[in-house]
């Protein structure tokens, strides 16, 4: 019957060729604003001079931290130009550099922690950026709301930006029950708007932004902690490709 089917199928239809790699980093909207400073704090030791005239994002150096991702995410959605330092959460911090990522440096040199104020002053600075807390037509009561609700929805364990939400204080992973209830909070969350598939509706916003990276990590976490299998995984949307 396969056979059968595909011979009924045009060529050009069955042939297909996927776009390579460049291409499809072509088509992101990032690709068409230069790429932002970076400074990596662990190859050069010296001090960076720091943008008068643009922020300065101070976030985790290997990618380990959901709360660095926040407002990673959100430059990059508003289309904001701007700086970054990485830093090395496990060890050798810059001198210049002092308390947790991430943390903003304003061009006019004053510095903010906690990402989703960062996330919100984004907008108050940038005001003709696409707006994210709320959205065009959102209520921000909305947007709190589902903001709020991630602090709710999350398990309690220990705390640790390498491995957010996975471990209890004895580090054993939390019991299965405990992420699937997680996620089924998100996934009716996600369900209450039906216009579009974001925490708000047809419109990405600052909800999405500080959901979005502690799910992203879920996916490889549980499967690499052996707590679910694959086939539960992709129940879930969690699976890798």
């Amino acid at each position: 019957m396969i056979t059968l089917f595909l011979a009924s199928v045009p060529t050009s239809a069955v042939l297909l060729s996927p776009p390579s790699w460049d291409k499809l980093e072509e088509a992101l909207p990032s690709a068409s604003r230069p790429r932002p400073v970076h400074f990596d704090s662990v190859l050069d030791r010296s001090t960076p001079t720091f943008s008068n005239s643009v922020p300065t994002l101070f976030r985790e150096r290997h990618g380990w931290c959901p709360y660095s991702e926040r407002v990673w995410l959100a430059l990059e959605l508003k289309g904001v130009a701007y700086h970054t330092v990485t830093i090395d959460n496990t060890g050798g911090r810059p001198s210049y550099f002092a308390g947790s990522t991430p943390q903003m440096r304003w061009a006019d040199g004053r510095t903010q922690g906690e990402s989703n104020d960062l996330v919100k002053a984004l907008d108050e600075a940038f005001p003709d950026t696409p707006p994210l807390w709320p959205p065009d037509g959102i209520p921000s009561s909305e947007v709190s709301y589902m903001v709020s609700e991630w602090k709710r929805t999350m398990p309690l364990a220990r705390p640790s930006s390498r491995a957010a939400f996975l471990f209890d204080y004895d580090g054993d992973p939390l019991p299965r029950t405990t992420f699937e209830k997680a996620l089924g909070r998100a996934d009716e969350l996600l369900g209450t708007h039906s216009a579009g598939p974001f925490f708000c509706g047809a419109t990405v916003s600052a909800a999405d932004v500080a959901w979005a990276p502690f799910l992203e990590r879920y996916g490889p976490a549980v499967k690499c902690a052996g707590i679910w299998t694959s086939r539960e995984m992709n129940y879930w949307g969690l699976g890798l490709p």
